[in-house]
């Protein structure tokens, strides 16, 4: 009974003690260097983190070095990038509860990332399986060359850059396509999780790349933005303010249709949003609502793509059902958008990627 009752304590000890906002670079190396990953093979793998990229939110992201160590000799050296999920949640009531619901929320976010893997989509960030380090659970993706999307928003593009830029987008909308068709709903579609990849040496060069599926399939965590709310202001459909759960593909047709726009026009479809939100105290208010109903302000004209505004409009309709009866879908949308940049005599690796898939899938049917 007294061996029960203090290893309860100590336990509960431990965890408290462990529970702080932030740890710094080299707290976590000690947990990699002394507690690393044995394979069944009988080697070891190795993570040396290099420097941090983001110490924001429930999870820090570090730029890392990663070998797999066998007798001395290194194999398979690559740089990744690692996400690590924070063992802390703020003070207050509930505290381990919500800290285990921070906790669960990320394995999801895991086994997620391991189902794309096994579907080979393209068009994602690829993750290499995770583990834990110490009490923090993490996992490897691959390093991406380029920038976020939100740094490559400009105003009066060339003609070059305009269809470069449309056949990026019909890119991306085949791959949210392919995710939505293994039932995966991204939830948190935004500039800052879409990667340019800028490597000429990788397969993926010039084409849009999703990342952080932390909204995907996840159950309800306390902070999942910036903001500390369920959703992402100026990008999130209005169906995720009034519904936690049992959200359908619907809201990333809606982040869809602002991206394209400001990535085409560098303008934001709703230019008062945030605005809003700051003034109403970083809430989602019946205002904020209110002004997704009628501050749209679709600005992209061009007279060679006329269908491009229509889409926009229609892929932004405010109530869910309407917006997916009068919305193309996105596979469509896709092809329809490199249907327009064949006939434009442009092309490039994403047009070319689509062509070949839409070979492929002609031949198995």
């Amino acid at each position: 009974m007294i061996r029960t009752w203090l290893s309860e304590k100590l336990d509960n000890l431990s965890r408290n003690l462990a529970m702080r906002e932030h740890y710094s670079m080299h707290e976590y190396q000690h947990y990699f260097s002394h507690h690393p990953n044995y394979l069944h093979s009988g080697a070891v793998e190795r993570i040396l983190l290099t420097e941090p990229l983001s110490l924001d939110g429930t999870n820090d992201l570090y730029r890392a070095k990663y070998w797999i160590e066998r007798n001395e000799a290194k194999f398979n050296e690559r740089e990744i990038v690692l996400k690590i999920c924070k063992y802390y949640a703020a003070p207050g009531p509930n505290r381990q509860h919500r800290l285990q619901m921070l906790l669960s929320a990320f394995q999801d976010e895991m086994r997620i990332n391991n189902l794309i893997r096994a579907t080979n989509i393209e068009g994602v960030v690829q993750s290499f399986g995770g583990g834990f380090a110490g009490r923090h659970p993490y996992f490897k993706m691959e390093f991406i060359k380029g920038c976020s999307l939100d740094k490559m928003f400009k105003p009066q593009l060339t003609e070059e850059e305009l269809l470069s830029r449309i056949a990026q987008m019909a890119y991306l909308a085949n791959t949210i396509s392919q995710l939505h068709y293994y039932q995966i709903v991204h939830k948190d579609l935004k500039p800052k999780n879409l990667l340019l990849c800028q490597n000429p040496e990788h397969p993926n060069n010039h084409k849009i790349l999703i990342c952080d599926f932390g909204y995907a399939q996840a159950k309800l965590r306390e902070s999942v933005t910036e903001y500390g709310g369920q959703l992402t202001p100026c990008y999130s459909a209005p169906e995720q303010a009034v519904m936690g759960e049992n959200l359908s593909e619907s809201v990333d047709y809606f982040s869809f249709g602002i991206i394209l726009h400001e990535y085409l026009t560098g303008e934001m479809l709703y230019p008062d949003s945030m605005k809003i939100f700051m003034e109403d105290g970083y809430k989602i208010t019946e205002r904020y609502l209110d002004y997704l109903k009628t501050g749209k302000r679709n600005v992209f004209e061009n007279s060679r793509f006329p269908e491009i505004r229509q889409w926009i409009d229609n892929l932004t309709i405010f109530d869910s059902y309407e917006r997916m009866q009068k919305s193309e879908n996105l596979f469509n949308i896709a092809h329809r958008l490199r249907e327009m940049i064949n006939a434009s005599g442009y092309r490039d690796v994403n047009t070319d990627f689509l062509w070949n898939q839409l070979n492929e899938y002609q031949k198995r049917h």
